[in-house]
C-alpha cells in the first residue's frame, strides 16, 4: 500500500511539474514574440534631412532626392519619406521638380511615389514657360523618365492655360503628356 501511494504521489508530482513547464514555455514563446513585434515596428535605418544624387555611368547627376526624413523598414518592400523633393536633371542643370508632404521609395527605388499635395513643377528656359501640375499622388519611374497619376490634376502653363483632368503619364522620352479622362481647358487671351 505504501508503495501504491508514493507511485501516486511521484506521479502527481511528475504531472505537476510537467503542467509548469508547459505553461512556462508558453509563457516565454509569447514574450518573444512580443519582442519581436516590437522590434519589427522599429525602422531599420532612419535619417534626418537626407540627400540622395543619383548619377549616370558619365558621372553626370540624373536626379537627386531630399527630404525631411527617411524611414526603412525590413519586413517592408517600403522606403518611406517626409516632405520629400525629386528634382530631375539634365546637362547638369535642373530642369523639373516634384515635391509632396509623404512619399515612399518602393523597390529599391525602381518607384518613387509622392503623396499629399503634390506639385510638380517643369522649370522655364529658353523654349517654355514655367508649368505646374498639381495633384494628391505621382508615381515616377526614374529609369524610364516617366511620371503618372490615377488622380486629379490641375495643369498650370503659364501665362494663360489652365486643364483639369483625371489620370495623367507623363513620358519624357518621347516628349508628351497625356490627360487620361474628364479633360477640361481653360485659356484666357490676354492679348487684346
Amino acid at each position: 500500500m505504501d508503495n501504491k501511494l508514493s507511485s501516486i504521489f511521484a506521479l502527481i508530482f511528475i504531472l505537476f511539474i510537467a503542467l509548469i513547464s508547459f505553461w512556462l514555455n508558453q509563457e516565454v514563446k509569447k514574450e518573444l514574440l512580443e519582442d519581436e513585434k516590437n522590434l519589427n515596428n522599429a525602422a531599420d535605418f532612419y535619417l534626418n534631412n537626407f540627400t540622395s544624387k543619383h548619377m549616370n555611368e558619365g558621372g553626370t547627376i540624373k536626379y537627386i532626392i531630399t527630404g525631411k526624413e527617411m524611414k526603412n523598414y525590413k519586413y517592408s518592400e517600403k522606403t518611406l519619406l517626409l516632405k520629400p523633393k525629386f528634382v530631375k536633371y539634365e546637362n547638369n542643370k535642373p530642369i523639373s521638380n516634384i515635391s509632396g508632404e509623404t512619399g515612399e521609395i518602393i523597390n529599391q527605388g525602381d518607384e518613387i511615389v509622392m503623396k499629399e499635395n503634390v506639385i510638380l513643377n517643369r522649370l522655364p528656359n529658353n523654349s517654355k514657360k514655367l508649368m505646374s501640375l498639381y495633384t494628391y499622388q505621382l508615381n515616377i519611374i526614374p529609369t524610364e523618365d516617366i511620371v503618372f497619376s490615377k488622380k486629379a490634376v490641375k495643369i498650370i502653363q503659364e501665362p494663360n492655360i489652365e486643364i483639369d483632368g483625371i489620370g495623367m503619364k507623363y513620358d519624357r522620352k518621347e516628349n508628351t503628356i497625356k490627360l487620361l479622362s474628364n479633360v477640361k481647358v481653360h485659356y484666357e487671351n490676354t492679348q487684346n
